[in-house]
């Protein structure tokens, strides 16, 4: 249930700047269309959990923003590396008090030009830790 709201709320984000919101493993990324610029969600794995009943759990999460690769120069490249490094930043703050989100640490942003998909893309891997709280009754 948690993972569906965490989910929901990067899709939100995601959407809300302009991303196409795609789920599935990583190595799945190939078999789809892709309509850039996309945000693909990975499964998230769950680090830690405090508490039984109630608690907070933390999830490490893996979302790739990707840009139409238009043969950019150098200059370019790195220009569409911080405007999403800025969609990322942006995404861990907005999820920010949705869905349970309490807090988002341990971000680690890392800039590729190796295609991920058949269609060929720029793309940012963003990692982070999401706390949430949990109740079960």
């Amino acid at each position: 249930m948690l993972r569906n709201q965490l989910s929901a709320a990067v899709r939100n984000a995601a959407e809300k700047l302009g991303y196409t919101f795609f789920e599935g493993f990583g190595y799945r990324m190939n078999e789809k269309n892709i309509d850039f610029p996309a945000a693909w969600w990975c499964p998230p794995k769950i680090r830690s959990v405090r508490g039984r009943n109630e608690g907070i759990v933390v999830y490490r999460v893996e979302l790739v923003l990707m840009s139409a690769n238009r043969k950019y120069d150098e200059v370019a490249k790195n220009q569409m590396w911080d405007e999403m490094e800025e969609h990322a930043l942006r995404i861990c703050s907005d999820i920010i008090n949705d869905q349970g989100v309490f807090c988002t640490e341990n971000i680690t942003l890392t800039p590729a030009e190796c295609s991920l998909t058949r269609q060929g893309e720029l793309s940012l891997k963003a990692e982070f830790d999401v706390k949430m709280s949990f109740i079960y009754v």
